[in-house]
């Protein structure tokens, strides 16, 4: 419950609403095209990334329970995240917005979500960069930041996972060059910046999002001379009509 409410502090900070804008524009922008029947999405804050998306019956789950997260029009579901109440091979698209960064044991919650995806699923993640330019405010008692950031997931160990699973990622993008600063003015000052860190440092982004799809490969066919009638006798040459006629003159 904890971690709802820094959420919800800290995105109401200049830097929060900075942030939360290019991701949806991200959001936005690559859920349009994915099309199917069902999708959900897990996020430890208020944030609708499925607005911009055509699927017809979307979902929300969350792992606790927040006043600021949950009002009577919202059809949140409150689940667990070792066991999603969902059938394998169920959901179309998953989005999981910064919410590894909010469980001690985010395989698991990977685990569920590979199986509950369709072959062919996408799954949708953002989540803080623990190489990025934000990654410096960690010296400094996570000033400026929502969560610890001990729990930020790389994405070298992300890609460990998604080979020992049935995932592959597709794309991705880093955002947010920028330093952590929650001063507006100080953002307008150093706004010179993000341009050239983008290009000379593209993995300095604070932010990385990805685009994995669920692959499962189908039955191969084998090659098989079980069923392949074999002669009994050897063959036998047969003469020609024409070569018995000129033998026998």
């Amino acid at each position: 419950m904890g971690t709802e409410n820094n959420w919800k502090n800290w995105l109401s900070s200049p830097l929060g609403r900075k942030l939360l804008a290019e991701e949806k524009d991200w959001f936005d922008k690559n859920l349009e095209d994915i099309f199917g029947y069902h999708a959900v999405q897990i996020c430890p804050y208020r944030f609708d990334s499925l607005s911009n998306n055509r699927i017809i019956y979307k979902y929300r789950f969350s792992f606790g329970l927040c006043e600021g997260l949950i009002d009577e029009q919202d059809n949140v579901f409150i689940v667990a995240p070792e066991t999603l109440p969902l059938p394998s091979d169920s959901v179309d698209l998953f989005v999981l917005a910064h919410i590894f960064e909010t469980l001690q044991e985010p395989h698991s919650l990977l685990r569920e979500v590979e199986r509950v995806l369709r072959p062919e699923g996408k799954l949708i993640i953002s989540s803080f960069n623990p190489y990025g330019l934000w990654s410096i405010n960690r010296y400094f008692n996570d000033v400026n930041l929502p969560l610890n950031g001990a729990n930020w997931l790389s994405i070298a160990r992300f890609k460990d996972w998604c080979k020992l699973l049935d995932l592959e990622i597709i794309g991705g993008e880093f955002l947010a060059f920028y330093p952590a600063i929650n001063s507006p003015k100080w953002q307008k000052r150093l706004a010179w910046l993000q341009n050239g860190v983008r290009r000379w440092l593209p993995t300095a982004g604070a932010v990385y999002c990805l685009s994995i799809i669920k692959r499962r490969e189908g039955m191969k066919l084998l090659k098989s001379d079980i069923w392949v009638s074999k002669a009994k006798f050897g063959k036998k040459t047969v003469p020609s009509v024409s070569t018995f006629f000129t033998e026998k003159k």
